[in-house]
């Protein structure tokens, strides 16, 4: 019982960070994986609007032209919006030899007007979940769903495990003062 204790806390103290970041207009993610959906056209026949794709957080260094990344766009029309586009070029720039990357939509005709610099990098796409109703994505998009539906439960659950792992430690901190009390009585 204790290891799911344990178990349960974790999981529910990473959903809290998770909608955390979230709320402070990042995408949620769990051990760098981030679940996104593609929202236009831009990346047809690879994914189509509505697709769910898995992205991981990767090292900038390790990416080539051709992965598929996920993004935050600095394009004036969706600026600050997640992108999910295809890396066409790689150029290096600074002492430091920094990565900064040409991505466009499969669909597009031309090259993102916009670099992607690596701070600004979701994830690589690693993962197609297929398309899923827009209605179903965008009801667990709408935080107070998300909050009174997930988080509020979540919490509730945290702490009420964290209270019995701390009885459960308590207790055995107490039967154990208890049988040493006991062996001491009996070799007196």
């Amino acid at each position: 019982m204790t290891v799911l204790s344990v178990l349960i806390f974790i999981f529910g103290l990473i959903v809290f960070v998770s909608v955390l970041n979230a709320s402070a207009g990042k995408v949620p993610s769990v051990f760098g994986v981030s679940v996104l959906q593609v929202k236009t056209g831009s990346m047809i026949p690879e994914y189509q609007i509505g697709t769910v794709v898995v992205a991981k957080k990767v090292d900038a260094n390790e990416l080539k032209v051709g992965d598929v990344i996920s993004f935050y766009s600095l394009d004036q029309e969706i600026s600050g919006e997640v992108n999910t586009h295809r890396i066409v070029k790689i150029e290096y720039h600074g002492d430091d030899n920094r990565p900064v990357f040409t991505t466009k939509g499969d669909n597009n005709k031309e090259n993102d007007k916009q670099k992607v610099w690596p701070d600004q990098i979701v994830g690589k796409v690693f993962y197609n979940l297929g398309t899923v109703s827009g209605s179903v994505i965008g009801i667990f998009q709408n935080p107070n769903v998300i909050f009174f539906v997930i988080v509020l439960p979540l919490v509730f659950i945290t702490f009420g495990e964290a209270f019995n792992l701390v009885s459960m430690i308590v207790e055995s901190k107490s039967q154990k003062k208890e049988d040493e009390d006991a062996v001491s009585k009996e070799k007196n």
